[in-house]
């Protein structure tokens, strides 16, 4: 029973800490602008780095993608320490607990209630999600990813391939059917968010 309310208290901890939004607090704090109000109106990395400032895109993707591998990294120390699980009766830091506390951050980074659910797009948040779980396979996505940026200039389709690439390519690096099987479903519910925003966007 402890073990469950615990739980709950972090996805719910795990989801504001999702919707609290940097682009709009760097842009507020460097800029003294409403990112809402600046090009496409969308509080994401993309829209700063095209219509802000790239230094300052860059600096909040950098974060973006560091809020939630940390956040992972500590509460998997944290949660599979013997006194902590000694203390709540259970372990709630196995790779399925992770997994769920990791994806409602992304959740609440691209639909936070606390903007009336106009989130970024959660590409690096996604891709630090990701990297906990499958780092050598997200390393050569992104890798791809900046060539087909940098060689085509097609940086929606990069992002197409950053979120929905990581489980196929974890194939090669873990045989696991039940992590392929999460990692897909994640990626499926990820690329659904992104259609949404770009459908807002009115980008199809």
């Amino acid at each position: 029973m402890i073990s469950t309310l615990i739980f709950i208290l972090l996805m719910i901890i795990s989801y504001f800490l999702g919707c609290f939004s940097t682009a709009k607090l760097f842009v507020k704090s460097y800029k003294s602008m409403n990112i809402y109000k600046v090009g496409t109106g969308h509080p994401d990395t993309e829209n700063i780095f095209h219509n802000i400032g790239k230094t300052l895109g860059i600096f909040t993707g950098i974060v973006d993608f560091g809020k939630i591998f940390f956040y992972l990294i500590i509460l998997s120390l944290l949660l599979n320490y013997p006194e902590i699980t000694d203390l709540i009766g259970e372990n709630i830091g196995t790779e399925n607990h992770l997994l769920a506390l990791g994806f409602i951050m992304v959740v609440g980074h691209c639909l936070p209630i606390t903007s009336h659910f106009r989130g970024g797009r959660g590409i690096f948040t996604y891709i630090g999600f990701m990297t906990f779980f499958a780092p050598w396979p997200m390393m050569i996505i992104l890798l791809l990813a900046l060539l087909i940026v940098v060689f085509y200039k097609q940086i929606r389709f990069a992002q197409y391939i950053i979120v929905l690439l990581p489980p196929f390519i974890n194939f090669f690096f873990e045989r696991d059917p039940g992590l392929l099987g999460k990692l897909f479903i994640a990626a499926i519910l990820m690329g659904i968010m992104n259609i949404f925003v770009s459908k807002k966007l009115g980008e199809i």
